[in-house]
């Protein structure tokens, strides 16, 4: 997995598992090409220029890639999403006792 991080800022702007490589042909279009020929790449059908390769003569956002283990940030995620599940189901039982009139003496101690 990699990280594409905008060069100006630190911004992280997507993760992806596959970089498309490009770089600028003769004619002016972006072509593919494997990474040691490439001076950017495309993401989401955009070109980015990759920091410390050759310009590509174009006004385009400077990135950087930074390969990454997703694996840790897949295990936080579901991990806040279970944290968030339980306050939600905590939040509908006590609003269900608040509508009904209901005290919980078990939260009086």
């Amino acid at each position: 997995m990699f990280k594409i991080i905008k060069a100006s800022d630190g911004t992280v702007l997507a993760l992806t598992e596959d970089v498309t490589y490009i770089k600028k042909a003769d004619n002016g279009c972006y072509i593919l090409c494997p990474e040691p020929d490439a001076s950017g790449i495309s993401y989401a059908g955009t070109p980015y220029h990759l920091l410390d390769r050759d310009p590509m003569g174009d006004d385009l956002e400077s990135v950087m890639l930074e390969q990454t283990d997703i694996g840790s940030w897949v295990t936080e995620t579901q991990t806040a999403i279970e944290d968030a599940d339980a306050l939600n189901v905590d939040q509908a039982y006590h609003l269900t006792l608040l509508e009904l009139g209901i005290t919980d003496d078990t939260d009086a101690s």
